[in-house]
């Protein structure tokens, strides 16, 4: 698999392979979903069977070893670096410090390990309580009178109706236009949108799909509808968007993480 992966190629793929999600956040649910789905993708093409990674060191601190001739698998990890840059209002030279995302091949899986002391890595339950209360969204009462509307959200709120036809559904849906943001750009809109409609709906309701996949819960087939409606024909998420829909949906996840 090429270093480079574009993310867009990467949400597609996942998007229109069922059970593709679960299986990259059941074997790799410590990372991001994003990493999630380009681990599992190496592991399929090289024969390998997905689990718990760790770097060649982490390993070795856990009591294990990397077998001899065994290749790393590579992920996007964040890096920082000081710069130096005038400030335009005080003329001062300050640092910054920028983070910017690069592939490296530095993780392993249990299955390229060896060992006499075993690992496993638990696999955590959700919570969507928990994940509610841990990202600071409350629930609000359903009050609208259009019977089409599903729910709605509103700055850091979500309403979803009483005779939604997906509860469940809707409610990622919603949680993800508050974690995408959405509702803020809505509220301090002068003359236009920051994100045109059609673009949140998908990038809303692919986190959506994420989050239900992963889980193992129904619905999906629902959400590949919705997001090809409001694609309007379009082949690609756009880059930007596929990121965002990664981070959101990663961000979900964990906040709603008990320990089984």
């Amino acid at each position: 698999m090429r270093d480079q992966a574009k993310w867009q190629e990467l949400l597609v793929e996942a998007v229109n392979q069922p059970g593709k999600i679960m299986s990259a956040y059941t074997a790799f649910h410590n990372y991001s979903i994003g990493n999630a789905l380009l681990a599992l993708c190496q592991c399929l093409q090289r024969n390998l069977t997905p689990g718990p990674l760790n770097t060649y060191k982490g390993w070795q601190e856990l009591g294990r070893f990397v077998n001899k001739g065994e290749h790393a698998l590579t992920l996007c990890m964040p890096v920082s670096a000081k710069k130096k840059k005038i400030n335009p209002e005080t003329k001062q030279e300050e640092e910054r410090v920028l983070t910017y995302f690069v592939y490296r091949p530095f993780w392993f899986t249990l299955g390229q390990t060896g060992g006499d002391k075993p690992y496993a890595l638990p696999t955590p339950g959700f919570d969507l309580e928990v994940a509610l209360s841990s990202l600071g969204i409350r629930r609000i009462e359903f009050d609208m009178l259009d019977g089409n509307v599903q729910g709605f959200a509103r700055e850091k709120t979500i309403a979803i109706s009483p005779i939604a036809q997906l509860p469940l559904k809707t409610t990622f849906h919603e949680l993800a236009h508050v974690v995408l943001n959405h509702t803020a750009e809505q509220s301090t809109l002068v003359d236009e949108e920051s994100t045109p409609r059609s673009l949140r709906e998908v990038e809303a309701e692919s986190t959506a799909l994420i989050c239900l996949e992963a889980l193992g819960l129904g619905g999906s087939a629902y959400c590949r509808g919705y997001i090809q409606h409001w694609l309007h024909g379009q082949q690609e998420i756009p880059t930007q968007s596929a990121q965002r829909i990664f981070t959101a949906a990663t961000a979900i996840l964990k906040a709603g993480q008990t320990q089984k």
